[in-house]
């Protein structure tokens, strides 16, 4: 199985990018690899990354990754310590960013299924930019179906 899905890039840039990346065989999420991203970590925990997205979705005032340091692709191969402290990091990011809305969505599992763009399971935090003047909802992809 390749460590990303071509298809589910949303910009020229980012597809380059992924084809790059996984010709090369790096997983961009795992602890070794983080740092080569656009954008640096914001914090981390014993468990978890949290850094700004470097292909933020279209109407996000905030869009933060919630990465957990081991390489798993389903929640269900995450240790108890780490799902612990997943709630914790979200409350971190909560008063961090001063967000008084948001919403949180994760895909678990086969990323030609649902939608994801790495085999590495992360989180995905959002804020909509209210003050945009041509404010749009944001919208996530969370399913597929191979082509």
């Amino acid at each position: 199985m390749p460590l990303y899905n071509i298809d589910a890039a949303r910009t020229e840039d980012q597809k380059n990018e992924m084809k790059r990346l996984d010709e090369e065989g790096i997983c961009l999420f795992c602890p070794d690899n983080i740092y080569k991203s656009e954008n640096p970590l914001e914090f981390e925990t014993r468990y978890w990354m949290v850094k700004k997205n470097d292909y933020p979705y279209k109407g996000t005032k905030h869009h933060v990754l919630l990465i957990p340091k081991i390489h798993v692709a389903t929640v269900s191969e995450l240790p108890a310590e780490v799902l612990t402290e997943f709630l914790p990091v979200v409350s971190r990011c909560e008063t961090l960013y001063k967000l008084g809305s948001y919403a949180i969505a994760m895909r678990s599992g086969d990323m030609r299924y649902n939608g994801g763009s790495i085999e590495h399971l992360h989180a995905h935090l959002f804020s909509a930019d209210l003050d945009d003047p041509d404010f749009e909802p944001i919208r996530v992809k969370l399913s597929d179906k191979p082509r």
